[in-house]
């Protein structure tokens, strides 16, 4: 991520026929929430100029249609913008209000009647020490499918639970020729 969390990446479609294709449209992009990550509060938006995913290249630079050659590729990039951090967990888990029990009593003798204590005691109250302070795990899935429907492409945003996906249109790979 950069200094403000955004996470940028992209996408790279090469054309593996050995004839020539055109590419009439950018595709699409969905987002899958994973973990923590809330699915309502997770948006994906085309980017513009003076949005915030500064980082991504002028919309100008976008083509509506692209001649590949065999071998040729184009690319759409994204970006996660983040608008909240993941919830912290601890606290309270295993369902206990933190507080002290209202009427505290001796424990009884926890031995089952007809077997034996082979030694090691109670795993009771492990449960609540398994989670930790911080930030819960979330991530995003990313899918670019392009024009036509053709195969898709997955990337995973760790750490994110609530913002936007901002991605552009049809790039001209430097390497295409284009």
């Amino acid at each position: 991520p950069d200094s403000t969390g955004v996470v940028y990446g992209s996408f790279r479609v090469t054309n593996v026929s050995s004839d020539g294709c055109t590419v009439t449209g950018p595709g699409n992009v969905v987002t899958a929430s994973l973990g923590a990550a809330e699915a309502t509060r997770i948006g994906t938006a085309r980017h513009a100029a003076g949005d915030a995913a500064a980082g991504l290249p002028d919309p100008s630079l976008e083509t509506a249609s692209l001649a590949l050659a065999p071998g040729a590729a184009y690319e759409v990039q994204f970006a996660w913008v983040p608008s909240e951090t993941c919830p912290t967990t601890g606290g309270t888990t295993g369902g206990g209000s933190g507080g002290p029990s209202p009427d505290p009593s001796p424990t009884a003798d926890t031995t089952a009647a007809g077997g034996t204590s082979a030694g090691g005691g109670e795993a009771g109250p492990t449960t609540q020490l398994i989670t930790e302070d911080g930030p819960a795990e979330g991530s995003v899935s990313v899918t670019y499918t392009p024009e036509g429907g053709s195969g898709s492409a997955t990337a995973t945003v760790s750490n994110a639970c609530v913002g936007t996906v901002y991605w552009t249109g049809l790039l001209a790979d430097s390497g295409s020729g284009a």
